[in-house]
């Protein structure tokens, strides 16, 4: 069996699915095509590693940037790309971009079953009655799905995709390469240099408003007025993006900026030193649908603050409170604080038992897991098609 899976601009994440993904199919004696839309990306700049790989690869439009790209030629390339390809399944994340929708309604056109990759949560933002019948209506193109967790695969049942189509295992990291470089990162004589000497909490994201930024700095400013700046631990942030003026003018409203360190945004052997030395890990978004830098802490072996929205958090930081770490509500600077004074009033080895925990659940979703759940999801598509009375895109 030849898949084809459709990503936009293809990270380090996308690539060690990838393959995880192509190993689970060359057992079966199929072979996997990547189709990659664009050979770059403004939003996420990241620099993948570019080697012999165990599958094909098709890049619509090399040299070319994502955004600078029509719906009109994306969808075309996409045809084009899958006409000479011929695959027997095909897989695409989400149902927004063009490119996307194309290959869905061509797999529907030949007969071919299609999986929705899909990681969105109904809490990721206000719904609107009218966007959610437009994602109806797109979702009666696809045969199955596969996504991160169980909030996600009750959003998809509420869009209409039947429960028993919807296979799991779709977020994932090469969370053996993350162990390796922390590892690595801890035995070097130099590994602890740039990063600070004093214990801090760790948070890896972009800069936008979803990310909660502000409210995470004013928290660990009161966390910060609670014990006393010479018991507190320090606040590294790790990324870049448009908030950045906002999250400079909340270091300053928070009269904690000494222990406030910005890194900027570091691809991932920058990165390995600051998980390989980080006391906990903390995410504040108000929307995070997944939110891999959980599962690359996780594998880095460290306690986990997570916010109650992300998706990541029901899987990688389950109840109760200290078995990987704990979740708090992002909406309240008091929450926040308060996990972060909790984690940080632990135990050595009360954190170091959560860090071990993190990494043996994150252990059971990563490249291998996607694999599984990509043909699973595929094997319910062409069991879904095979049935009488398949619904039909209108």
């Amino acid at each position: 069996m030849r898949v084809a899976i459709s990503f936009t601009n293809l990270g380090p994440y996308h690539l060690a699915r990838l393959r995880g993904a192509a190993a689970r199919l060359a057992r079966q004696g199929g072979r996997l095509v990547a189709i990659e839309t664009a050979g770059a990306e403004r939003r996420y700049p990241w620099q993948a590693d570019r080697r012999d790989e165990p599958f094909d690869r098709v890049v619509l439009f090399p040299g070319k940037v994502l955004e600078d790209l029509t719906d009109q030629d994306c969808a075309l390339a996409m045809e084009e790309a899958l006409d000479q390809q011929l695959p027997d399944a095909v897989a695409v994340s989400g149902y927004v971009r063009p490119e996307v929708m194309a290959a869905a309604r061509w797999a529907r056109r030949m007969g071919r079953p299609s999986v929705l990759m899909s990681e969105s949560q109904e809490i990721d933002r206000p719904r609107q009655w009218w966007k959610e019948a437009i994602k109806r209506r797109r979702l009666r193109v696809f045969d199955a799905a596969l996504v991160g967790g169980e909030s996600h695969r009750a959003y998809l049942e509420t869009l209409g995709m039947p429960r028993d189509r919807i296979a799991m295992g779709y977020n994932a990291v090469d969370n053996a390469s993350f162990a390796n470089r922390t590892a690595a990162a801890r035995r070097s004589p130099g590994g602890r240099k740039g990063v600070p000497d004093r214990p801090y909490f760790l948070s890896v994201c972009r800069f936008a408003e979803e990310k909660n930024l502000p409210a995470l700095i004013d928290a660990y400013g009161a966390y910060c007025r609670r014990v006393g700046r010479a018991e507190a631990w320090d606040l590294v942030l790790c990324g870049g993006g448009p908030e950045e003026l906002a999250v400079q003018r909340a270091v300053t409203r928070s009269g904690a900026g000494q222990g406030v360190h910005r890194p900027g945004f570091l691809q991932e052997d920058g990165l390995a030193p600051w998980y390989a030395f980080a006391s906990a890990f903390v995410l504040a978004s108000v929307s995070e649908p997944w939110g891999l830098v959980v599962n690359e802490a996780a594998a880095s072996g460290l306690p986990l603050l997570v916010s109650d929205r992300v998706g990541a958090a029901g899987t990688l930081v389950p109840e109760p409170s200290g078995t990987t770490g704990m979740q708090f509500d992002p909406t309240r600077v008091e929450a926040i604080a308060d996990a972060l004074t909790w984690m940080a009033t632990r135990s050595d080895a009360e954190r170091e038992a959560m860090g071990r925990r993190a990494a043996e659940i994150v252990a059971d979703w990563g490249p291998e897991r996607f694999g599984e759940g990509l043909l699973e999801a595929v094997d319910r598509a062409a069991a879904a098609r095979s049935r009488p009375g398949l619904r039909r895109a209108s």
